[in-house]
């Protein structure tokens, strides 16, 4: 499964909401992730922590979506990695 969402406050209301059953990992822009602020990044890690996702930054994806995956999608690709 892999499915988008717009940003990642979307993904992660949903999740937190129970509308997001198999999700196991959430992927964001390198780009977005870095141009956030260190307490902004760690109100993220939180949350997905506690939602059971891991959180990946991937250099090549778009800042414009969020990718939502669940475990049958195979490993990671090689431009994404965890923050």
């Amino acid at each position: 499964m892999i499915i988008r969402r717009d940003t990642l406050e979307q993904a992660l209301d949903q999740l937190e909401a129970g509308a997001l059953a198999g999700a196991a990992t959430l992927v964001v822009s390198r780009a977005w992730w870095d141009s956030l602020s260190p307490n902004e990044q760690d109100r993220y890690r939180v949350r997905a922590a506690r939602a059971g996702v891991d959180l990946r930054a991937d250099a090549t994806m778009s800042s414009h979506f969020v990718e939502v995956c669940g475990e049958d999608i195979g490993p990671p690709l090689s431009s994404e990695h965890p923050i």
